[in-house]
């Protein structure tokens, strides 16, 4: 059986989507589930393709606990990609909308993501909370703080999303 695909998605691919993978990647190696589930991360802008992860987010990781190394290279998304995944994890409602827009030019009958914001799956996030109060925001333009906080914040997320990667792999 195919693996279950988890895509995490930011603006640049260097800051938040990266670490988003790494703290999947280090969960589902924890929960012994890495045979059957891969994540990857990608942008939604070109600017920073080709880049490595933000200094700044790698420091983040580490005094998080998590162990390097950090291979990562910058990326765009692109629509065939996309639908190659099976959980789209979007930073935000703009990252959100551009890949439902994408997936609205899918072929027909072509498989569909299951798009939800990483935010979604934190702990007592209100169900019909609007998206626009579930952002990961941005730590890019201010200091190592803001980064260190960024992490700490979105790993409240992590058990929802390897909970909902189970259901989904029970579904098949």
């Amino acid at each position: 059986m195919e693996p279950l695909r988890l895509l995490t998605v930011c603006t640049g691919n260097v800051c938040r989507s990266p670490a988003a993978a790494v703290m999947l990647r280090t969960a589902l190696e924890e929960a012994g589930l890495t045979e059957s589930i891969e994540v990857g991360s990608a942008g939604t802008s070109w600017e920073a393709e080709g880049m490595p992860m933000d200094d700044r987010t790698v420091l983040a990781l580490e005094r998080a606990g998590y162990a390097r190394p950090f291979e990562h290279v910058a990326r765009t998304i692109h629509l065939t990609e996309l639908l190659a995944w099976d959980l789209v994890l979007p930073m935000t409602a703009d990252h959100a909308q551009r890949m439902r827009r994408m997936v609205e030019q899918a072929p027909p009958g072509a498989p569909v993501p299951e798009i939800r914001m990483w935010r979604r799956f934190e702990p007592g996030v209100a169900p019909d909370a609007p998206a626009t109060e579930l952002a990961v925001e941005d730590p890019w333009y201010e200091g190592q703080r803001a980064f260190d906080r960024t992490i700490r914040h979105m790993r409240q997320s992590v058990p929802g999303i390897i909970r909902r990667a189970q259901e989904l792999l029970a579904e098949r």
